[in-house]
């Protein structure tokens, strides 16, 4: 039998068990029955926790989609982990490595006692500098031009018109754009509605997911394509708003090269509860 616990950002909902790098190769073949949500425990991904990899980490994360494919980076499941891993040892601020490199999180309030079923922080977490690519057209996206941005694994973006909808264009269009030939490793696909106030509306197709409640590098991304296009302003707090919530998101001028500094993201992350299941 393997523990598990059950934790979600947003509503980005994942199973979080620890354990070594051995472990994802059993984890991948298991995860489209594990996280089945009529047969299985149901969830967005795995989150595998393990030791960090050097004397500064606190713990390593691999991410596991729900398909049992492997993105490089998961900001909500970022956050789950560090929430996790600082009530574990009694921390405020943890070092988590990741494929997309360390990130440095910071937990608010600092959580007391051990992970149990109803803890909440908010927890705040340099994503690390975004790399902006030009716009791309995929064949799929009905002659709409998209930003490619990376921020450890890659996402294509537009924004849409007062007059689209959003959540109908990333039902409708993310599938085919996110295989596009123009992705070799296929794509987050975001779409999003700036609106008068400064906030953003955002819908995601998640790569190996499809549409989730929330995607925080989707979220991220999609701010520093904004702050590029001159749709936002950088250094200020930007509220994008998912289906499962508000993620608040800065970008530095800069796109943090310059600062030294990555893009920030500052949302909710919590235990819901704990069980055991054969694997």
């Amino acid at each position: 039998m393997t523990a598990f616990h059950k934790v979600e950002g947003l509503g980005n909902d994942f199973l979080l068990i620890e354990g070594g790098h051995d472990a994802l190769a059993r984890l991948r073949r298991d995860a489209p029955g594990l996280c089945n949500r009529r047969r299985g425990i149901g969830a967005d991904g795995i989150l595998l926790v393990g030791p960090g990899s050097g004397p500064d980490a606190d713990a390593t994360m691999w991410v596991v989609n729900h398909d049992g494919s492997r993105p490089e980076m998961c900001g909500n499941g970022l956050r789950c982990v560090a929430l996790w891993v600082a009530a574990k040892r009694g921390l405020s601020r943890v070092l988590v490595d990741t494929d997309a490199g360390p990130k440095a999180c910071r937990v608010t309030p600092g959580p007391r006692g051990p992970a149990t079923a109803g803890l909440s922080a908010e927890v705040e977490v340099d994503m690390g500098p975004t790399t902006l690519g030009g716009h791309q057209t995929p064949e799929g996206g009905e002659g709409r031009r998209f930003a490619s941005v990376g921020i450890g694994n890659p996402h294509a973006i537009t924004f849409v018109s007062e007059a689209d909808d959003p959540e109908a264009l990333a039902r409708r269009l993310g599938p085919a754009i996110a295989v596009d030939a123009l992705y070799p490793q296929g794509t987050n696909v975001e779409f999003a509605a700036v609106k008068a106030d400064g906030s953003i509306v955002l819908w995601v197709w998640e790569r190996g997911c499809g549409i989730t409640d929330a995607c925080g590098t989707g979220a991220c991304a999609t701010v520093a394509a904004a702050v590029a296009a001159d749709l936002v302003r950088s250094e200020v707090p930007v509220a994008v708003a998912l289906p499962g919530g508000v993620l608040m998101i800065t970008v530095p001028s800069g796109q943090g090269r310059e600062s030294g500094r990555g893009v920030s993201m500052r949302g909710p992350a919590r235990v819901v509860f704990s069980g055991t299941v054969p694997v």
